[in-house]
């Protein structure tokens, strides 16, 4: 009787611990929302440059009042930010990095004399990148996760950014001046974004967008995309806008050394060279290492010190570069900080020495 006691015992105490492994975080976390973050601690009242815009599961937006916020600010303002997070972040940790990061970004830019502190905005994207909303996913979990929110991710590209976000800032910009447009994207966060936009860009205003626009600038940052395939969707993208460039007239705004894809990678980032794979498989595809782990094969790559300097630009008539970050990014997460941030400018800020024929005559896709 005793022995059948201690097993059971020992089963409980087993099952206990199996728990306790696969709860997410602490159960205790505070719930979050976009609408606890208000001003950055950087922000002033008379000089906001912050909008959060938050999307449920579907795609959705949560807080109408912050699309509507963001959308008023964007119509007259020169430089338009947009930076969407990635994958295993709540509401809460999203919020302490945005906090951090996105002052230390937009702060970059001014001090850099590229941004004035009146003519810019940043609209920070929130969507639920973890399984339970207001907690992170437990280690042993995460392949799990991984997958699950990699779909979800994919279906807020569509429903959320490209159908709800990108229409309500940029169809009512005003034309009248000058715009430039930074669209920056960290793990799913990245692959979101390059698809959303290029799908959103070719659907709506592939036509007018050389109008309004005088630079686009897409920075994925560790992003997990697969190799080829959806950067395939970035070159044709880039071709068709420079195909629209070359039958416009000399007045044009953007050129094409204007458009520049940059793919900021590490060697050391584990979700992309380990995780993504597995999902891969999981999706009955090819096992293959993220671009945001071993970089996108057909294209150049630009190294950086552990200064957060490039050491030598490459010229590309493709219009987009692999940035070989692994001297300042260790981990899938090491992104929120100030190197970062400062390579982000010098990538966009930097005068490449281009070829002179950058019109593009033919198809870029793999």
């Amino acid at each position: 009787m005793n022995s059948i006691l201690k097993m059971k015992n020992r089963g409980f105490l087993v099952l206990a611990i199996l728990i306790l492994l696969l709860l997410p975080g602490s159960i205790f976390n505070p719930i979050y929302s976009s609408e606890d973050l208000a001003r950055l601690p950087c922000e002033s009242t008379a000089s906001r440059f912050f909008y959060p815009v938050e999307f449920d599961a579907d795609g959705n937006i949560l807080y109408e009042d912050q699309l509507h916020a963001a959308k008023v600010a964007a119509i007259t303002r020169r430089d338009i930010i947009i930076f969407v997070h990635g994958w295993d972040k709540t509401a809460g940790s999203v919020d302490g990095d945005y906090q951090d990061f996105l002052c230390r970004l937009y702060w970059r830019g001014v001090d850099n004399q590229y941004l004035a502190e009146d003519q810019a905005i940043v609209i920070g994207v929130f969507w639920p990148s973890t399984i339970l909303r207001n907690h992170e996913d437990f280690p042993l979990i995460k392949p799990f996760s991984y997958y699950i929110i990699r779909e979800r991710a994919d279906t807020i590209a569509v429903e959320g950014v490209q159908k709800r976000l990108l229409p309500a800032i940029l169809d009512t910009a005003e034309r009248d001046h000058e715009m430039r447009l930074h669209i920056i994207g960290h793990s799913f966060g990245a692959r979101r974004l390059i698809k959303a936009v290029s799908d959103y860009f070719s659907k709506n205003i592939m036509d007018k967008l050389p109008h309004y626009f005088s630079s686009v600038n897409v920075v994925l940052l560790l992003p997990a995309i697969e190799p080829g395939i959806e950067n395939s969707q970035a070159s044709q993208f880039i071709l068709e806008i420079n195909q629209v460039l070359g039958e416009m007239d000399r007045v044009r705004r953007m050129k094409p050394e204007h458009l520049r894809i940059f793919n900021i990678y590490s060697e050391r980032d584990w979700a992309n060279r380990f995780l993504f794979p597995i999902s891969e498989a999981l999706n009955f595809k090819m096992p293959y290492c993220s671009i945001g782990a071993c970089g996108e094969p057909s294209a150049p790559v630009l190294t950086v010190d552990e200064a957060g300097t490039i050491n030598e630009w490459t010229p590309n008539i493709g219009r987009i570069w692999n940035v070989r970050a692994d001297s300042i990014i260790s981990s899938h997460s090491d992104i929120y900080k100030g190197r970062i941030a400062g390579l982000i400018w010098k990538l966009i800020t930097a005068k490449e020495l281009a070829p002179s024929d950058l019109e593009i005559t033919r198809s870029l896709t793999p």
